[in-house]
């Protein structure tokens, strides 16, 4: 996208080092390089992330042992405080990198332990005609139209739906190849008592609390935030693209329900990024000290 956006060649880390480039179809480049050309050349590597910096150290001692006559830099989207010293420019820094973004959360292989909302996530969320409890809510279970279909089994489906309705869901689910552990769904007769017994987020968030989950996925900025507070974990909300956290009570229970192992394995964590932001320093200036070359001092871009 960089590539194409600046109208330049394009490869990948195999072609950088072997000297192909990667076809640009009719597109006049604003550069010309052919694929024999020995001309050092700025050279920009992209990646999306930086975490604990062993893949970048790898590909920094490659192209170190590659000695290729560009000036090349590095640049990632999210770098770790740890990761953040490998690389010349990052877009943001965060403290732990989750190892999923919103480009491919929902075809992470780690979605088989996360919650997963259906309607508003992976088929579109009804509308307050179609909400009737009967003939067209009937046509809207059968024929929703699906949005982001998993490439993975999922651990819990968790749904504000009827109980009643399972077969349908079921139906429709197996219809457009979705796997998953467990289907989840409210237990009440209606919505009038799925109501009156504390809503669809009390529902999810409860559910949620009770198992082994790191991650709920909704599609509703209200009920991620009902989710968030009655679990004490954090929720992505597909609707505003963002992570939910609970408040400062909820995570306080939840600290308390998980006993002082949760404080011991929070101050273990905090030594081992430590250690390896400073092994990821000391990588990069033992790189500078044998070549000659310095490593530009990377900074926000």
């Amino acid at each position: 996208m960089i590539a194409l956006h600046l109208n330049l060649p394009v490869t990948d880390l195999e072609g950088l080092f072997d000297g192909r480039l990667i076809a640009s179809g009719h597109r006049k480049l604003r550069k010309s390089v052919s694929e024999t050309d020995e001309t050092p050349l700025k050279v920009l590597i992209v990646d999306d992330s930086v975490g604990t910096g062993a893949q970048m150290r790898e590909i920094r001692a490659e192209l170190e042992r590659r000695a290729l006559p560009h000036r090349i830099q590095i640049a990632v989207i999210y770098a770790t405080p740890t990761g953040a010293p490998l690389v010349d420019f990052y877009g943001k820094t965060v403290p732990v990198l989750r190892h999923f973004f919103a480009w491919n959360v929902m075809h992470h292989s780690a979605i088989n332990q996360w919650c997963v909302d259906i309607d508003g996530v992976l088929c579109r969320d009804c509308t307050l005609e179609e909400d009737d409890e009967a003939e067209r809510y009937a046509r809207f279970l059968h024929s929703a139209e699906p949005l982001y279909l998993p490439t993975s089994r999922i651990g819990w489906l968790v749904t504000g739906r009827l109980e009643k309705y399972r077969a349908v869901t079921e139906t429709w689910l197996h219809k457009h190849g979705i796997t998953y552990d467990k289907l989840i769904m409210h237990p009440a007769d209606s919505n009038a008592e799925r109501k009156a017994n504390g809503g669809i987020g009390h529902f999810k968030g409860n559910f949620y609390k009770s198992i082994d989950s790191g991650l709920f996925i909704e599609s509703c900025a209200w009920q991620a935030k009902d989710i968030a507070n009655a679990s004490g974990k954090p929720v992505l909300c597909m609707e505003t693209r963002s992570m939910i956290q609970p408040n400062t009570t909820a995570r306080l229970r939840k600290i308390a329900r998980k006993g002082p192992g949760s404080y011991f394995r929070f101050v273990r964590r905090l030594f081992e990024n430590y250690r390896d932001q400073n092994r990821n320093a000391g990588f990069v200036q033992g790189l500078q000290t044998t070549s000659g070359t310095q490593i530009q001092k990377n900074e926000k871009c």
